[in-house]
């Protein structure tokens, strides 16, 4: 017996980004651009590998790259596979065309991917 499917419009959407972090200190910068309007209920980010004292930063910025809020500042790279979830108790509201704004330093000289999956509500 085949069970029927609910049908709704709108909904959550998840987007996964990557980040490449090659092995040379420094800031690493990755936009995660909202096309629509939407509400943001979460984000998860994780490297792929360990890097001691790394950290990063997240932040909500406009169409025109104006900071509307810091939603994490120096959250430190805790180990490789190791999941930050940033879940927004009160919805990040975005426009059309905001982003969050991901900026990983590298303080440890060690190569890596951080992968980010965002949970939208359109």
């Amino acid at each position: 017996m085949a069970l029927a499917k609910r049908v709704k419009v709108g909904g959550s959407h998840y987007h996964g980004y990557k980040l490449t972090v090659s092995g040379t200190t420094g800031d690493y910068i990755l936009d995660m651009i909202c096309t629509d309007a939407a509400a943001v209920n979460g984000i998860t980010i994780v490297p792929d590998a360990y890097g001691a004292g790394d950290h990063f930063k997240l932040e909500h910025l406009n169409a025109t790259a104006g900071v509307v809020s810091v939603l994490a500042e120096t959250v430190y790279n805790v180990g490789a596979n190791a999941a930050w979830l940033l879940d927004f108790a009160s919805l990040e509201l975005m426009d059309a065309n905001d982003k969050f704004r991901l900026t990983y330093t590298n303080v440890a000289s060690t190569g890596m991917t951080v992968y980010t999956s965002v949970e939208r509500i359109k």
